[in-house]
């Protein structure tokens, strides 16, 4: 009991759909944006800013991070191949080692039967209000996940009774270490949010998208962009949802608040390994688009903050611009946690950049996404009419890969410094100089010129693609 308490809790705060470009670190990268809170959690630690994704879709983009795989290692490919009992991840890892695990929030992560070996308690919330689409159906705003101002009753949402929940948990008796996980639903679209969030943003000061030059971009972008009718959207629209995203963003970096300011008035803050981070981005108007798509890999969508606050590591109020991935958080926590286990993963433990021992820990970055038609268990059930409530507004983003299915083609992206490329089973493939091009506008996959580059690139994700392409059982057993 003892060596238990000992050990430092552990709190995971998952933001759901937050771009990495959306914390302040007091105005050195997003000079705009307001997340005070995030900021003095960096201070009180270390932030990353090239911090990628593996996926960039909620359920695998967990499932991976949870487990140090990649999706083609562990089979978690879209949204309805979450953890199985049979599954070893990090929470089964901490629960075994003593903590008490505790999960409040959205679950896109554990599949049925997987929950008791891996969570001490489920703290489930109410789901609270909502707010419907407020546009008919032929209002140019309709599709763009844009419902704007929300009422004080609406904000008394799934999120608020998660951080409310998490607040009384952490005001409770702890016998042992226990390791929160928190998982929130904002800033995911629709784009809404009540005052004073809604209106903090200046949307003259808001940075412009990027445009939406799609000419020789992947074809989904284009079906996308105009079956929403977001062609129809101008750079002030596109403004407003810029701001409105800001302004749940700034909602969550108060909600993580609530949290830290809990922590320090039971004495624990100093004591607690806080990892803040998120599973994937999102468009915001971006090449003209909103919300995500499965297997598509800019910077906007698979880029996600990472800010990392560890008991007993001296260096603080650092930023890194390393190249890290979200499966590195698993084995980081493995060692704050003192577990040591010959399970095979494929993060990489970023406590020795954190120390000095290393200058970096990743020559390149990967994602995968998308899938085959021989896969119709991974393809989001198609929505019947764009008039259902709730769901409505996902009827062209189901439609389209069910009436091609190359839209979702498995694809996979290997990412450095300096260059980005995307190869697809079918449809366009992307190859983009990061250093003259950061915001990947003009596809060279095409130009001759770069055809040693490409070649180089996947070479290097053929040999990725050697060293994870499985996971064989950990446990040596043999019966014969």
């Amino acid at each position: 009991m003892e060596h238990e308490k000992s050990l430092p809790n552990i709190i995971f705060f998952v933001a759901d759909e937050m771009r990495g470009d959306c914390v302040s670190f007091n105005g050195r990268r997003n000079p705009v944006i307001k997340t005070p809170n995030i900021d003095n959690l960096a201070k009180d630690g270390v932030a990353f800013t090239k911090c990628f994704t593996v996926n960039p879709v909620c359920g695998p983009s967990r499932c991976c991070t949870f487990t140090g795989q990649y999706v083609h290692s562990n089979g978690h490919r879209s949204l309805y191949q979450l953890l199985q009992p049979n599954e070893d991840n990090l929470f089964k890892f901490l629960k075994d080692k003593g903590y008490e695990v505790v999960w409040i929030g959205r679950n896109d992560l554990f599949g049925k039967g997987a929950i008791k070996q891996s969570v001490t308690k489920r703290l489930r919330t109410k789901t609270g209000a909502w707010k419907t689409n407020p546009y008919p159906l032929d209002h140019p705003m309709r599709k763009s996940f844009y419902y704007g101002e929300r009422t004080l009753e609406e904000s008394i949402d799934s999120d608020y009774h998660v951080i409310h929940k998490a607040v009384d948990y952490l005001n409770s008796e702890h016998e042992k270490p226990f390791c929160l996980y928190i998982a929130l639903s904002f800033p995911h679209p629709p784009y809404t949010v009540e005052e004073p969030y809604f209106s903090m943003y200046d949307r003259n000061l808001v940075p412009a998208p990027i445009p939406p030059k799609l000419d020789d971009k992947p074809e989904f972008m284009s079906l996308y962009y105009e079956r929403y009718g977001l062609n129809n959207l101008d750079k002030d629209d596109l403004k407003e949802i810029i701001a409105t995203y800001y302004g749940m963003v700034t909602r969550v970096d108060h909600q993580l608040g609530l949290i830290i300011n809990q922590l320090k008035e039971i004495g624990a803050y100093d004591n607690s390994a806080i990892a803040f981070f998120a599973d994937h981005g999102d468009f915001t108007g971006d090449y003209g688009l909103t919300e995500k798509w499965p297997n598509a890999f800019q910077d906007c969508l698979i880029n996600i903050p990472l800010i990392l606050k560890i008991p007993g590591i001296e260096q603080k109020n650092v930023i890194y611009d390393q190249l890290v991935q979200s499966i590195d958080i698993f084995p980081t926590i493995l060692q704050i946690a003192q577990i040591n286990t010959q399970y095979t993963h494929f993060g990489k433990n970023l406590i020795p950049l954190l120390q000095g021992q290393l200058t970096k820990v990743r020559n390149a970055v990967f994602a995968e996404g998308g899938y085959n038609p021989r896969e119709p268990q991974c393809f989001e059930p198609v929505i019947s009419s764009p008039e259902l409530p709730g769901i409505g507004i996902y009827y062209d983003k189901t439609n389209i890969p069910n009436e091609d299915s190359s839209t979702v083609a498995r694809s996979a992206m290997i990412r450095t410094k300096l260059w980005k490329l995307v190869i697809r089973d079918q449809g366009k493939e992307e190859l983009y100089d990061l250093m003259y091009d950061p915001n990947e506008v003009n596809n060279l996959i095409d130009i001759y010129a770069y055809d040693k580059v490409k070649a180089d690139l996947k070479e290097q994700l053929l040999r990725w693609y050697l060293r994870t392409s499985d996971n064989a059982d950990w446990k040596r057993e043999r019966n014969v």
